[in-house]
């Protein structure tokens, strides 16, 4: 019962403008390992550490510890690399681009000269990027079951569109111009008028997809926090999240039969997806320091609340052989066509571009950290270390899609059917990080590991998939720090390893594909730093 549920509200998720779905809501609100290049060595392990500007976006309290004013700078560069199989086919994919850990400003108040008092107030302006969004991978295979063109077919089926002027209205993003471009089709039958799709399974259909996405997520924050005699730290972050992301789908179906006379050669259907928008978020935090060597860290991040546009357009070029002929009772019409959105449009008065607006509540998080830091000691010419491990909670079922209108009583169905699938699918997860450092005088040497669980629910993908499919990440990294005189300089370098899923359309009526993603992506990130 739960995949009959889930795919009627997947087939509702791709109706009319609304292109919003249970995967887009997990993009924008899974995190990454990000941060400084001192925080991302050790595995992004700061909830009671502190004393580093990615503090901001960690646990504000950290930042209490800046006697001094800083500034930071922190470029990266990321190295996205995908393994992916399909239907026994397995195909690599890679994406290499430029990107940002914390970087930002510290100001100090009240620590005295030479920042000898034990109470201060800290103010810190920083942006940091949050999600990575550049990625490019490709994937295929003979599919005997379904074809992506019976998604539109069920689109139009499980509406209560029955004209042609309705199915152009209503589905400007792919069973127009399918419809358009006869690859799907209304036929007369004995009992009826029948939608069909010229792709049938019956072709022995040959399946490609690729997919090509870039742009970010990077939040602007303004932090404060306070110093109580070096034993209560506590602070706040207001943060502002601002998303943009790009994607291109290609999607191209191939009879596999050799038949040139069946109806279907080939289709290839494009589309493009720009979403942009912005939002806002807090963050609370305290630190405890019981004794100078030991400290505890609370956090708590709020929801971030967005409003987001996505705005899109398609095309679909089809060769369907003789079928317009025959069906034309004309041997001049052609064997190929392209139709786009724009097309569609004209044909409507609608514009050339499909626009929707909504508005996403992304998940609370909530995590506690414990360190410890070694004394000076006398060998190795009083050697310091510290340990520090954090475990955090990320409620995963409470992100929420909602309409930007609020009037419109079928947009509010729609978006309780999908926030129902957002219940069904996830659960509560729970990430861990561990890190350390080891100093010699000037130069600092750093480990972690950082481990984010699967925000799936287990019962859910076998009942779904008839397996459990993976969804963790595990990142071990490795780094280096020089301090000395004001000026500061760590090198980073983070390779995560990872299991996830791809489904490129989902079905009601069959049983729908997916492909296994193993993840293996290096980061490198750099930061400098001035005291002043």
């Amino acid at each position: 019962m739960k995949r009959i549920f889930i795919t009627g509200i997947a087939v509702c998720l791709l109706q009319s403008t609304y292109a919003q779905d249970v995967f887009d809501a997990l993009r924008y609100s899974y995190p990454i390992s990000s941060g400084t290049a001192r925080t991302q060595a050790i595995g992004g392990a700061n909830i009671s550490l502190g004393g580093d500007i990615s503090s901001t976006f960690i646990n504000p309290a950290g930042i209490a510890q800046f006697k001094t004013n800083e500034l930071v700078l922190s470029p990266g560069f990321n190295f996205n690399r995908y393994k992916i199989n399909y239907n026994d086919t397995t195909t690599k994919g890679n994406k290499s681009k430029l990107n940002g850990g914390t970087s930002g400003v510290i100001f100090s108040f009240g620590g005295g000269r030479y920042g000898r008092s034990r109470n201060n107030t800290t103010l810190a302006l920083a942006v940091n990027q949050t999600a990575n969004f550049n990625t490019r991978f490709s994937y295929g295979g003979r599919n005997l079951n379904s074809s992506y063109t019976e998604k539109w077919l069920e689109e139009i089926k499980y509406s209560n569109v029955t004209t042609i002027d309705g199915v152009r209205s209503s589905f400007p993003l792919g069973a127009s111009q399918a419809y358009e471009s006869y690859l799907i089709d209304i036929v007369n039958t004995p009992n009826g008028d029948e939608l069909i799709t010229n792709a049938d399974i019956s072709k022995n259909i040959t399946q490609h997809f690729a997919y090509e996405s870039k742009g970010g997520m990077t939040e602007a924050a303004l932090a404060l926090a306070w110093n109580s005699n070096d034993k209560v730290l506590y602070g706040f972050t207001i943060g502002i999240p601002i998303v943009q992301y790009d994607r291109q789908t290609v999607v191209t179906e191939k009879d596999g039969t050799g038949n040139t006379d069946n109806d279907f050669e080939s289709f290839t259907f494009t589309e493009n997806l720009a979403t942009r928008g912005g939002g806002i978020n807090a963050k609370l935090g305290i630190l405890f320091k019981p004794v100078e060597y030991f400290r505890i860290g609370l956090t708590f991040h709020s929801p971030s609340v967005m409003a987001l546009t996505d705005y899109a357009n398609a095309t679909i070029t089809s060769n369907i052989e003789n079928y317009s002929r025959r069906l034309n009772n004309d041997p001049s019409k052609p064997t190929s066509y392209t139709y786009s959105t724009k097309d569609v449009n004209e044909l409507t008065g609608g514009g050339n571009e499909n626009r929707y607006s909504y508005q996403l509540v992304t998940p609370w998080r909530a995590g506690l950290g414990l360190s410890y830091v070694f004394r000076e000691i006398s060998d190795v010419t009083k050697q310091k270390a510290f340990i520090t491990g954090d475990v955090e909670v990320i409620n995963y079922k409470a992100m929420n899609y909602s309409s930007s209108s609020g009037n419109d009583v079928s947009e509010t169905n729609y978006f309780k059917g999908l926030n129902s699938s957002i219940d069904e699918m996830y659960k509560m997860a729970i990430n861990a990080r561990i890190g350390g450092e080891l100093k010699f005088k000037t130069l600092m040497v750093r480990a972690g590991f950082n481990f984010m669980g699967s925000p799936y629910k287990r019962n859910f993908l076998n009942d779904v998939f008839g397996e459990d499919l993976p969804g963790w990440r595990m990142t071990p990294s490795l780094g280096l720090g020089y301090r000395d005189r004001g000026i500061f300089f760590d090198l980073t370098y983070a390779q995560a390893f990872g299991r996830d899923f791809h489904v490129p359309y989902t079905l009601q009526d069959a049983s729908y594909p997916f492909a296994k993603n193993k993840i293996s992506n290096g980061q490198v990130v750099a930061t400098v730093g001035f005291k002043f």
